[in-house]
């Protein structure tokens, strides 16, 4: 190829390699910009995400605690859990991977996987599920630095562990939270039918990026749902009087829920 161009070709091998057949060519400048531009990577998506709906709910007058995020492990990435706990003083809470390797308060050397398989643990029951077994440590690892791993283990499910930066919160506390990520998408099926998505279908980077800020709409809305009834608030101004009837509608709603 030319200088300053670069070149993708698509090609399908048959068999062990002796057929070639070319399908398709592309030919572009190195990282365009505008039209033809690479698209943003889901962590850039979430780290955007994050950060401008937190601003807007400040924006609006909602005082939030300090946000407890889950996600699965391929959003684990360090920079983002470190953004998230020193602009937000929140906790990225996601699920670990069997090649992590810790390094224990003993000075022992450990991975995912050992956490994950060993019985000699101090495993503890869990004060809320039947059955249900955990563990709690605390290690370093040497891309995240001081993390809080919590082992899970309950029957007839794989075993599997989550990860976040050192926190104080408990172990069965980060168990409910962690349960509860999928609560979203019932909140998210609503706000889809309500905007009417379907009738607005566009494949292009800006309707992908809307689809996933309506997901993490539907998110807030589940936790504002679920801190409602003991921070009374207003659109306006902070609300110190009977409770509003939005909030005794949220409590009904979430009583009926759960």
């Amino acid at each position: 190829m030319l200088s300053g161009i670069d070149g993708l070709f698509l090609v399908v091998v048959i068999g062990d390699g002796k057929l070639v057949v070319p399908v398709d060519c592309a030919v572009r400048r190195p990282n365009p910009v505008g039209a033809g531009a690479p698209c943003r990577d889901k962590l850039s998506w979430a780290w955007t995400m994050i950060d401008e709906r937190l601003a807007a709910l400040r924006h609006r007058g909602l005082a939030l605690p300090p946000p407890l995020i889950t996600a699965d492990s391929w959003l684990s990435d360090s920079k983002l859990m470190a953004h998230v706990r020193t602009q937000h003083q929140g906790t990225l809470l996601v699920e670990g991977k069997v090649s992590y390797t810790f390094t224990l308060a003993d000075g022992q050397h450990v991975t995912g996987h050992d956490l994950i398989e060993s019985e000699s643990w101090p495993w503890r029951d869990h004060p809320w599920e039947p059955r249900v077994r955990y563990m709690r440590l605390q290690a370093k690892s040497p891309t995240y630095g001081a993390v809080t791993v919590v082992i899970v283990d309950e029957p007839g499910q794989d075993r599997f562990s989550l990860l976040c930066l050192e926190t104080t919160l408990s172990g069965p506390v980060l168990i409910r939270r962690w349960r509860r990520r999928t609560w979203s998408e019932f909140v998210f099926r609503v706000l889809k039918h309500l905007l009417a998505t379907e009738s607005g279908q566009a494949h292009s980077e800006d309707a992908y990026y809307g689809h996933l800020v309506l997901r993490l709409m539907a998110s807030f809305v589940l936790f504002y749902l679920n801190v409602a009834p003991t921070e009374p608030w207003s659109p306006c101004q902070p609300h110190k009087g009977r409770r509003p009837r939005h909030q005794a509608s949220a409590r009904a709603w979430r009583s009926s829920s759960v």
